[in-house]
């Protein structure tokens, strides 16, 4: 297991210079989460410089979003600005869920959010929120898309969230917020593991929210159904080989994938 690095959060409040950020570094923090925007017209005047001199000087930068609540219109603004800045796909963005006049229940709009995001092409978001939103279900870990999480809790000696990705443990090392990063998913150095495939016929099981169904292998938009299984839908299926890869085919049903991040195998069907 690698050792977890040190991540700082800062926004308006925090400094902007490459001397403000050595001052961290000298401290052992490895990269750095920038407050880029908030709502749908909010944008961190500090933002620009903050991004600039943060990645000067640790070679990491990731944004993050405050969030108000309204999904697609949010991450339509925070994209912009993203953009704007000239980060890459390969950046590591947040969504900042913690704001009191949110839902109850703030985990479909964190969803049109995320999903934005990765339509968009950036593959590496994460959810921050206290342990206590996660815990209670505000924010539910099971149904969020991506399932990479950044979870608050301070005066403790752990996150208190199961197989939490990133923990913000204090709101002040030398005055900013510090986070334990367990495995890259905050300081952009996790390894991307390649996608692999089922080629055992059985009972699966969707592990997302909704997994479509083509009528051919090709998993063209044209040729998607009407069809959907939503999420903990069961079926029979046998994968076909698909180039280097397989499909599930269902019997009457068409075709779905195979990938091991959307179905889980249950148990293989019986041999007569």
């Amino acid at each position: 297991m690698q050792m977890s690095k040190l991540v700082i959060d800062i926004a308006s409040y925090q400094g902007t210079s490459v001397s403000y950020f050595k001052t961290f570094k000298a401290h052992g923090v490895d990269a750095a989460m920038v407050k880029l925007t908030e709502g749908t017209n909010y944008l961190n005047p500090k933002a620009s410089a903050q991004v600039a001199n943060a990645y000067k000087v640790f070679g990491a930068v990731g944004a993050y979003h405050f969030f108000h609540g309204n999904g697609a219109a949010e991450a339509k603004y925070f994209l912009a600005w993203v953009k704007k800045f000239g980060l890459d796909k390969s950046t590591v963005l947040a969504i900042d869920v913690e704001a009191s006049g949110l839902p109850y229940n703030t985990t479909p709009q964190v969803n049109a959010f995320l999903r934005c995001l990765l339509n968009a092409g950036y593959k590496n978001v994460i959810t921050y929120g206290s342990g206590s939103w996660f815990n209670s279900g505000r924010i539910n870990r099971s149904q969020l898309i991506d399932k990479h999480i950044w979870v608050a809790a301070y005066g403790v000696s752990q996150p208190g969230v199961a197989n939490a990705n990133a923990w913000q443990y204090t709101d002040n090392f030398y005055g900013v917020d510090c986070s334990y990063d367990f495995d890259g998913s905050l300081s952009g150095s996790k390894t991307v593991e390649k996608p692999s495939y089922y080629v055992t016929p059985g009972l699966y099981q969707v592990r997302l929210r909704w997994l479509p169904v083509y009528n051919t292998m090709d998993f063209k938009k044209s040729d998607e159904r009407y069809t959907r299984y939503g999420i903990g839908s069961r079926f029979w299926a046998t994968p076909v080989k698909h180039g280097k890869i397989t499909r599930l085919h269902i019997n009457g049903q068409g075709y779905v994938s195979s990938n091991k991040l959307y179905v889980k195998f249950l148990k293989k069907a019986k041999t007569k």
